[in-house]
């Protein structure tokens, strides 16, 4: 039998309670007032200290509360702006690890979404693997065989993992807003706003076809790249919970030792990783934002293939060529310049003391610039700028957070390729280039041209908008003397209305009685208001 909602989810509270209680968080618990007598119980015998190791035990607890607070551990581990540094560390070593769905499961998704077996005759496909590749908690991924003779992957959403996200999604919208109420001094975590940005992202991932989408773009946007693959999405076996591409073949750009065997130029890898972190952030704008080495393959030609679409991250070109503006001041060392970026982008207040903010940006970037250039992290460097946001008053972008994810995935696969490079130096001529085109003298040029353009566009359709501004206010005011004259319109039968029944009343009395004096009143004031014009 279901348990009512309430009770569901009253049970969930007092499980976080408990699990927050047997890892040093009792106080914590208390606060939230999650059941607060056993809280108060379990604090008797913890007493109201904060465990040492608190980024490990909320990594525990996240672990234990599943799949969908590992992700916002995950999520959270890029705010560096919002935890203290040792936690958000701690966070990043939250895994996926989710058990696989039974097969029967699975069949029955694919059924139900194919009305049709899932293989044999008039079956779905041809052949199908029964153990999955690769499982985490929205999906799991099986190989299978077309009738065609098309080898595919097929992505698999797990049933009811929409419920069960929107539920834990309910829950955390309620402990939110429990933080924000009840813990007054952390007002600037913005709890319910994290976790808000945070649901858009995991309901984003639950539909697939919007994956394939992705995919899709992102197989035209990477199409006159040199060396970089996206599989091709199959359309007509591709729905909301399910999801198949073409079958990629390749090892996993991590594993050093396989591609050398397999001969493979890692010097070569390096600059292909570094040409698709350029075109993907600044060419285009869009970006995959959710890479890690399980996510990008080497086929055995060479080239690059990136699986796995479900986030993307996207920036605008005002946004693009601050950040290209802003690296490579920082490549430079010019920490003034990199100060007056962040003003001028509106990262920070317009107020903000550019001296100070230039001693902030060259006390976390000289510990990283004074190591070999092979060590140089610039990942490092935007993690450590996003923990000194508070001091500033800087409002992080989502999509930054992003970025920089992506930047120490890129930055750790150019170092297990090849040590001793360094990804940003291969980068830095391409960054250059792109920048001279979008800031140099000739770009502005173009820039302010088009803005006068645009402004006299503007200025020529001015006329057009006041006739048609004045028009509507024309029409506006003839409808509102059009209602008057109706409602006058109106008292004015109901006068002569009323008129009339006291002059039938008044029938025979005295000519000048009260009666009649008011009859005949009603009587023209009414023929008055029916027979004035508008």
């Amino acid at each position: 039998m279901k348990l009512p909602y309430g009770l569901r989810r009253n049970l969930r509270l007092l499980a976080i309670g408990h699990i927050l209680a047997t890892h040093g968080m009792a106080a914590l618990a208390v606060r939230l007032r999650l059941f607060r007598p056993y809280a108060w119980l379990m604090r008797l015998f913890t007493g109201d200290e904060l465990p040492k190791d608190l980024g490990v035990q909320i990594r525990h607890v996240l672990e234990q509360l599943g799949p969908t607070f590992i992700k916002f551990g995950q999520m959270l581990s890029t705010r560096v702006d919002l935890l203290p540094m040792d936690v958000a560390l701690e966070l990043k070593q939250l895994q996926d690890n989710v058990p696989p769905e039974k097969i029967e499961v699975i069949e029955s998704v694919l059924s139900r979404t194919f009305k049709k077996p899932l293989t044999g005759e008039g079956g779905v496909f041809a052949e199908f693997d029964r153990e999955p590749v690769a499982a985490a908690s929205i999906a799991q991924v099986h190989f299978a065989r077309l009738h065609d003779g098309s080898h595919v992957a097929v992505k698999v959403r797990r049933p009811r993992i929409q419920k069960t996200i929107e539920a834990d999604l309910s829950i955390l919208r309620l402990l939110a807003s429990l933080v924000d109420r009840y813990f007054p001094e952390y007002e600037r975590l913005k709890a319910p706003r994290v976790v808000e940005e945070f649901a858009t992202t995991i309901m984003g991932e639950l539909n697939l076809r919007s994956e394939a989408a992705h995919a899709s773009r992102f197989a035209e946007n990477l199409a006159d790249v040199e060396g970089v693959g996206v599989p091709k999405v199959l359309w007509d076996y591709t729905a909301v919970e399910v999801l198949v591409t073409e079958r990629v073949y390749g090892i996993e750009i991590d594993e050093r030792e396989k591609l050398a065997a397999a001969g493979h130029d890692l010097m070569r890898l390096c600059e292909r990783t570094a040409t698709l972190f350029f075109h993907m952030v600044f060419v285009d704008g869009y970006f995959h934002a959710d890479l890690h080495p399980g996510n990008i393959f080497v086929a055995e030609n060479g080239d690059i293939l990136l699986v796995d679409f479900g986030i993307v991250g996207r920036l605008d070109l005002r946004s693009r060529c601050y950040i290209a503006d802003m690296l490579l001041a920082f490549l430079k060392q010019d920490y003034r310049r990199a100060a007056e970026v962040h003003v001028e982008a509106g990262y920070v207040p317009a107020d903000t003391n550019v001296s100070a903010f230039e001693d902030a940006m060259r006390e976390i970037a000289e510990p990283i610039f004074n190591r070999p250039l092979k060590d140089i992290s610039l990942a490092e460097l935007l993690f450590y700028l996003f923990a000194v946001t508070e001091r500033f008053k800087m409002e992080t972008q989502p999509e930054l957070l992003l970025l920089q994810k992506t930047m120490v995935v890129i930055e750790g696969v150019a170092r297990e390729l090849e040590p001793e490079v360094n990804v940003w130096a291969l980068a830095k001529p391409l960054v250059g280039k792109w920048v001279g085109e979008h800031l140099g003298p000739k770009a502005r040029i173009e820039q302010a041209a088009k803005d006068v353009k645009t402004g006299l566009e503007e200025w020529l359709q001015l006329p057009g908008e006041l006739k048609k501004m004045v028009a509507e206010r024309r029409e506006e005011r003839v409808a509102r003397e059009m209602e008057s004259s109706s409602a006058l319109q109106f008292v004015g039968v109901l006068l002569l209305a009323g008129g009339g029944v006291l002059a039938g009343i008044g029938w025979g009395e005295v000519a000048l009685n009260a009666m009649w004096v008011g009859a005949a009143s009603a009587l023209v004031a009414g023929s008055w208001l029916l027979l004035r014009r508008p």
